[in-house]
């Protein structure tokens, strides 16, 4: 099964904007999520069809932003720079999602690699262990690529699949 090229995915990944919908009691303003293949984020815009949908991607692997803005799928490039999220390295995005959030009006965002470990170390601050490509959106948000906007604005950190060497870096890393 596709980890994010399915209707069934990405309406199970979609279940996270409904449980924002019980959380909240409405619709937040925008949502800020990590992209990789676009399944989360494709979910995210079918479940919360009146939210701004933004999604972040790692430094030189943000295809999705990049197709978004172009109205057309572009590939990461061959020479693309290492990322630490390992998580949201797919080098290309499928017509299903892209399509999906296209429509939506979703736009993207990046974050540099000394961005995500900042956000790692800020989300370690709350008690929270988030690995890289979990960390990015907050990323974006923390080194203000995004204004902010009246309502609510739900930022995403998922998954704590990180190594516990290059995690114990990241949190000894001066700010």
């Amino acid at each position: 099964m596709p980890s994010f090229d399915d209707a069934d995915v990405i309406e199970g990944q979609g279940t996270v904007g409904l449980e924002i919908l019980e959380q909240l009691g409405h619709a937040p303003a925008r949502v800020i999520t990590p992209c990789g293949g676009g399944g989360l984020s494709a979910g995210l815009a079918i479940a919360l069809p009146d939210s701004e949908i933004v999604i972040a991607e790692p430094e030189g692997w943000d295809d999705m932003g990049r197709s978004l803005a172009l109205g057309h799928i572009v590939e990461v490039p061959a020479d693309a720079p290492f990322t630490s999220c390992d998580a949201l390295q797919t080098r290309r995005v499928a017509n299903l999602t892209f399509n999906t959030l296209r429509d939506a009006g979703a736009r993207g965002v990046w974050a540099s690699e000394a961005e995500i470990r900042a956000a790692m170390r800020y989300a370690f601050g709350l008690g929270l262990v988030v690995e890289p490509g979990g960390a990015v959106a907050l990323a974006a948000w923390l080194a203000g690529k995004l204004l902010p906007i009246d309502g609510d604005t739900v930022i995403i950190c998922s998954g704590s699949n990180v190594d516990p060497v290059a995690y114990a870096a990241a949190l000894g890393e001066k700010a």
